[in-house]
C-alpha cells in the first residue's frame, strides 16, 4: 500500500517551490525572451521562391558615354535569358548569352563583366540610385584571371568592398570548348543582410581599350519575391433573390513600388447569372481595366444580376484578374535616329490569378416575406412606441378622472 502520511504529501510541493527558486536564479524571463528573440528573428529573412525565367531582347547594349542603344557589341556579353530562384540564404543565377563565353577574353578588351545590381529594400532613395549591392564576376586583363567582387554603394557613391576573390572560370561557367552559353552568379544573402523585399537587374557589359567605352546589356529590373496579384471581394459570400441585382466591392492587391495594369472578368457557369465590372463606371468610356495605384491595392465594383427565371441554389461566381507590369528600367535609353528597338518591344511581365464567390440564389419575396421583413426592420421601433403608450394609458386616466372630479367640485 503507498504511504499517504503526511511527510510524503508535501514532497511534490518542496519539488515545486524549489523549482520556481532555481528558475529565479537563473532569471526565467532573460531565457524567454532570448527564446523569443530566436523565433521571431528565424521568422525573417529572405523570400525562397522557385526557379522564374525572363527574356531579354538581343543586340541591346546601352552605350554608356551617350546613353543610346546600340547593335554594336561583343555577342558573349549579349544576354539572351536569366533563370533565376533562392532558398533564402543564397540568390542564384543564369545568364544565358547569346553566344559562347569566353574564358579568356580578347587582349582587346579592357573590361569585361557580368553582375547584378540589387536594390535591397525596394527604395530608389537609398543607395546609389536606389542600387545598394554590386555582384559582379569580371575579368582582370592584367593578371588574366577572373574575380568575384561584391560591394555595398551609398548614397553619394561612396563603395565598401565586402568581398574580392579571385576565382576559376570553371567555378561559374562551362569549360572552355564546349559551346557553354551561360554565366552562373550566386549571391550570399545574409551577407546582404537578408532582404525581405528586394529587386535586381542583370548585366554583361564590356569596354575595349581603343574607345574606352562601356557597353552594357541590362535586363529589366525584377521584384523579389516575384510580383503577385490578390483578389478579395466584400462581402466574401452573397445571398440574392430572382430578378434582384446587387453590386459588391471587388479588391485588388499587389507588391508596393509598381503600378500595373489589370485587367478583371468575371463569369459565372449558369447562364441566368449576369456579371458587370462596368455598369457601376462613372467615367466617359466604362472599362473593366483597373490601375493599381504605387501603395499597392484598388477597388472596383462588380454588379450581380439574376434572370427572373433563374434556378435557385448555390453557385460559384469566377473572378480572373490578368495583369501588365510595365518593364522597369534600370537607366532609360535613348533610341537613335534607327530606333530599332521600339519600346513596345521591351518585355512585359504579366501575371494571372483568380478567386471565387460564393453565390445563394433564393426565390423572390411573397407578399408574406415583404410584410414580415418590414416587420422585422420597423416592429421593434413600434413594439417600443406601443408599450410606452399602453403603459402610460392607466396614468393618463386617472389623470383625466382627477381634472374631471376637479373640474365638478363646488366652488
Amino acid at each position: 500500500m503507498v504511504d499517504l502520511s503526511p511527510s510524503y504529501a508535501i514532497l511534490p510541493l518542496l519539488l515545486l517551490v524549489a523549482l520556481v527558486l532555481l528558475l529565479d536564479i537563473v532569471d526565467f524571463k532573460g531565457i524567454l525572451f532570448v527564446f523569443a528573440t530566436t523565433n521571431v528573428n528565424a521568422s525573417y529573412g529572405s523570400p525562397s521562391f522557385p526557379n522564374q525565367e525572363i527574356i531579354d531582347p538581343k543586340l541591346d547594349w546601352i552605350n554608356m558615354n551617350t546613353r543610346e542603344l546600340t547593335k554594336d557589341g561583343d555577342r558573349s556579353t549579349d544576354i539572351e535569358s536569366i533563370d533565376y530562384h533562392s532558398d533564402r540564404k543564397t540568390l542564384n543565377a543564369i545568364l544565358w548569352l547569346y553566344f559562347p563565353f569566353k574564358p579568356t577574353p580578347s587582349p582587346l578588351y579592357e573590361d569585361v563583366n557580368y553582375g547584378m545590381y540589387i536594390n535591397s529594400d525596394f527604395n530608389d532613395n537609398t543607395g546609389f540610385g536606389g542600387i545598394d549591392y554590386k555582384v559582379e564576376i569580371s575579368w582582370n586583363n592584367q593578371g588574366k584571371n577572373w574575380t568575384k567582387v561584391v560591394e555595398k554603394w551609398s548614397h553619394f557613391g561612396g563603395i565598401k568592398v565586402l568581398d574580392n576573390k579571385t576565382i576559376p572560370y570553371t567555378d561559374f561557367a562551362a569549360r572552355e570548348g564546349t559551346g557553354g552559353r551561360y554565366v552562373s552568379l550566386t549571391a550570399d544573402l545574409d551577407a546582404l543582410l537578408s532582404p525581405q523585399k528586394y529587386k535586381v537587374v542583370f548585366y554583361g557589359e564590356f569596354k575595349k581599350k581603343d574607345d574606352g567605352i562601356l557597353k552594357i546589356d541590362f535586363t529589366r529590373m525584377v521584384a523579389i519575391p516575384p510580383l503577385e496579384l490578390s483578389i478579395a471581394t466584400t462581402p466574401n459570400s452573397v445571398e440574392l433573390r430572382k430578378g434582384e441585382t446587387k453590386t459588391i466591392e471587388v479588391k485588388v492587391s499587389t507588391a508596393q513600388g509598381y503600378e500595373p495594369i489589370v485587367n478583371l472578368s468575371a463569369t459565372s457557369q449558369s447562364d441566368d447569372i449576369f456579371l458587370d465590372f462596368t455598369q457601376n463606371n462613372t467615367s466617359l468610356v466604362p472599362t473593366s481595366e483597373l490601375r493599381i495605384p504605387s501603395y499597392g491595392v484598388a477597388t472596383i465594383p462588380l454588379t450581380i444580376t439574376s434572370a427572373e427565371d433563374a434556378a435557385i441554389g448555390p453557385k460559384t461566381l469566377f473572378i480572373f484578374a490578368n495583369s501588365s507590369f510595365p518593364p522597369e528600367e534600370l537607366i532609360t535609353a535613348r533610341s537613335p535616329a534607327t530606333n530599332f528597338l521600339p519600346s513596345s518591344v521591351r518585355p512585359v511581365e504579366n501575371i494571372f490569378t483568380d478567386s471565387t464567390l460564393l453565390l445563394t440564389l433564393q426565390e423572390p419575396l411573397t407578399p408574406v416575406d415583404y410584410i414580415g421583413e418590414f416587420w422585422s426592420k420597423v416592429g421593434a421601433p413600434i413594439s417600443f412606441v406601443t408599450g410606452i403608450l399602453a403603459g402610460s394609458i392607466p396614468w393618463i386616466f386617472t389623470r383625466f378622472k382627477n381634472i374631471r372630479k376637479r373640474s365638478k367640485a363646488p366652488i
